[in-house]
């Protein structure tokens, strides 16, 4: 099969795989890391959640009140890398914060953060490992991610402001 011809297929089986319903048990056992790159982000976070995707997830000081939810709004420092270790984005200065509310439309942080948010409080400090499908996907972030890049986050929850609160 000519080589254009077989590239056309598989981008129409990914897009027809993506758009099909994946029953919740096996979605939970999907892994969307390169397995090279799970390798070095298992070797970087030993002890991390594998969540399902294949996003990693690892508490590095525990935060304290209410788990974050849905309509929250967040405030937080974080780095992000690259699997190579290169920073592409950071906010690190608490004169310099990131506000965000989670579950936002249009949203406001990418879906991987939207998963985890969920699993942090207010204080507590956090790594996270995303691969492409919850990132920046095939169209990466240009002059800043490639496409189909995993990405690391370091992320510091400094505060959380609940609706009526």
């Amino acid at each position: 099969m000519p080589r254009r011809l077989h590239l056309l297929l598989a981008s129409l089986l990914g897009l027809l795989l993506i758009r099909l319903p994946i029953p919740a048990a096996e979605a939970s056992r999907l892994d969307f890391m390169p397995a090279a790159d799970a390798a070095i982000v298992d070797a970087q976070m030993p002890g991390a959640r594998l969540l399902p995707g294949g996003i990693r997830f690892r508490e590095k000081t525990p935060g304290s009140g209410a788990f974050i939810r849905k309509g929250d709004r967040v405030n937080a420092l974080y780095v992000g890398r690259l699997i190579d270790g290169r920073i592409f984005n950071q906010k690190r200065s608490r004169l310099h914060t990131y506000w965000f509310e989670v579950g936002a439309q249009p949203r406001q942080i990418i879906r991987g953060w939207e998963q985890v948010m969920p699993l942090m409080q207010s204080g507590g400090t956090y790594e996270v490992a995303i691969p492409s499908e919850f990132g920046y996907r095939e169209h990466g972030r240009p002059g800043q991610v490639p496409p189909h890049a995993t990405l690391i986050f370091e992320i510091e929850i400094l505060e959380v402001i609940r609706d009526g609160s």
